[in-house]
C-alpha cells in the first residue's frame, strides 16, 4: 500500500466535517448565544458537582422480621411546677412487664421556675454550715416513715422521698425540723416552688406500651399497677412541661423528633396529658459498617381533668402511649459513582452546546432570508417605479 493512502481512504469516515476558515461566519447572535450556552453549562456543571459530593438516602418500606426485641427510650423533661420529691416514672407493656418508680436509670435535678438550675454550690456552702452547727453525731428524724428504725433523714429532702415512698401524706415541709433549719440557714428555697428535671434512658420490650410520669407512689398489685396519690390529697397539680428531647433509639443524622423542644402549657387542673405516639422501626446505613437501628415517630395528644381519686377519669400525670408498626424504613446512605457524573457531565456539555447550535443555524438562516426577501421586495419596487 502506498505511503498515505491508509490516513486519504479514513477521512471518508470523518464525522466531524470541518469547513475551510475562510467560509465561517461570526455572527453577533451566535456569540451572545455562545456566551449564555458557557454561562448554563456552567450552572449546571456546579450543580452536577454538589449534587455529587452530596451523597443521596435510598428509602425502603419492608415488614419488620428483625429478632431485636428491645429497645431504648431516652428523655429529657423540664417539669417547672412540681418538685421532684412528688413526681415518679413508671412503665409498662402489653407483655405484663412493669417497671414502678424507676430510680437507677433516671436523673432528677432541682431546678427553678424559669427552668434554671438551683444553685447547688452556694447551698453546698450554706448546708456545710448548717452540718457545723449540728453536732457531729447528729442524725434527722425521718417522723416514722423510715424504711429502718434507725434511719436517718438528715435532709430535708431525704424525710419527704421517706414519706413518698411510703405513701403518707406530706404535710407542709416547715413543720419538719431539717427542712426548717435548711431554710432558715437560706440553702432551701420554697421546696414547693421549685421545679423538677427529669432525664433518664429507659430499656424496654419492643412491643406496645407506656411510660408515664405522675405524682404520687407507684406499685404493682398482680398485673394491675396502681399509684397511690394519699400523700398529696388536697393538693392541686400543674403539670406544665417541657419536653426538650424524646427519641426511640440513637438518633441519625437530620431525624426530627416531633416531641423535642416542645412546651406543653394548659389551665386543666390537674390535668391527664396523653400522647399517643406510632413508632416506625428504622435502620439508618452510612458509609460505616455498622448500621443504626432506632425508631422514627408521630404523635398526637389529649388533655383531660382528673381527680386525685383517681377511677375511671385517671390520674394526673405525663402518659406516652406508643404503638409500634409492623413495616421497617430501611434508609441508606449513598455515593454516586464517578462514572455516573462524568456521564452527566458529558451530557449536560453536549446537550447545551448541540441545542446551541440549533438555535444559532436557525436564527442566521431566518436573517439570511429576511435579507434575501427583503432585497428581492426593493427590486421588483425598483422594476416598476
Amino acid at each position: 500500500m502506498p505511503p498515505g493512502l491508509l490516513p486519504r481512504s479514513l477521512r471518508q469516515f470523518d464525522a466531524f466535517a470541518k469547513p475551510l476558515k475562510d467560509f465561517r461566519i461570526q455572527t453577533v447572535s451566535g456569540a451572545f448565544l455562545s456566551i449564555i450556552s458557557l454561562f448554563i453549562i456552567l450552572v449546571l456543571f456546579t450543580w452536577e458537582v454538589a449534587d455529587y459530593i452530596s451523597p443521596s438516602v435510598k428509602q425502603e418500606i419492608i415488614v419488620d422480621i428483625s429478632r431485636n426485641r428491645h429497645m431504648s427510650i431516652s428523655f429529657d423533661i423540664i417539669f417547672p411546677l412540681v418538685p421532684c420529691y412528688m413526681l415518679s416514672v413508671d412503665s409498662m407493656d402489653i407483655s405484663g412487664e412493669q417497671h414502678s418508680s424507676i430510680t437507677k436509670e433516671v436523673n432528677k435535678t432541682r431546678v427553678l421556675k424559669d427552668g434554671s438550675g438551683v444553685d447547688f454550690d452556694s447551698n453546698s456552702e450554706k448546708m456545710k454550715a448548717l452540718e457545723q452547727k449540728r453536732d457531729r453525731n447528729y442524725c434527722g428524724s425521718c417522723y416514722g416513715a423510715g424504711a429502718e428504725d434507725n434511719q436517718c433523714c438528715n435532709t430535708c429532702e431525704s424525710v419527704l422521698e421517706a414519706y413518698r415512698v411510703r405513701g403518707w401524706t406530706i404535710p407542709d415541709p416547715d413543720v419538719f425540723e431539717q427542712c426548717k433549719d435548711e431554710k432558715e440557714a437560706g440553702s432551701l428555697a420554697a421546696i414547693n416552688q421549685e421545679g423538677c428535671r427529669l432525664v433518664g434512658q429507659l430499656g424496654v420490650n419492643k412491643v406496645a406500651g407506656s411510660f408515664h410520669i405522675a405524682p404520687g407512689k407507684s406499685y404493682g398489685q398482680g398485673h394491675v399497677h396502681v399509684h397511690d396519690l394519699m400523700a398529696f390529697s388536697g393538693k392541686r397539680f400543674v403539670l406544665d412541661h417541657k419536653i426538650r428531647r424524646l427519641s426511640f433509639g440513637d438518633t441519625y443524622p437530620g431525624q426530627i423528633n416531633p416531641l423535642d423542644n416542645t412546651n406543653m402549657s394548659d389551665s386543666t387542673e390537674s390535668p391527664m396529658i396523653s400522647y399517643f405516639l406510632k413508632l416506625v422501626p428504622t435502620i439508618y446505613s452510612d458509609f460505616s459498617e455498622k448500621p443504626l437501628v432506632t425508631n422514627q415517630y408521630s404523635v398526637t395528644w389529649q388533655v383531660k381533668s382528673t381527680s386525685l381519686t383517681g377511677g375511671s377519669d385517671g390520674i394526673p400525670g405525663v402518659f406516652f402511649n406508643y404503638q409500634i408498626s409492623p413495616l421497617l424504613v430501611k434508609l441508606t446512605k449513598e455515593r454516586r459513582s464517578f462514572l455516573h457524573f462524568l456521564t452527566n457531565t458529558c451530557a449536560i456539555v453536549g446537550g447545551v452546546y448541540t441545542v446551541a447550535s440549533l438555535l444559532d443555524a436557525f436564527v442566521y438562516r431566518s436573517s439570511c432570508f429576511l435579507a434575501k426577501l427583503n432585497g428581492s421586495l426593493r427590486e421588483s419596487a425598483s422594476s416598476s417605479s
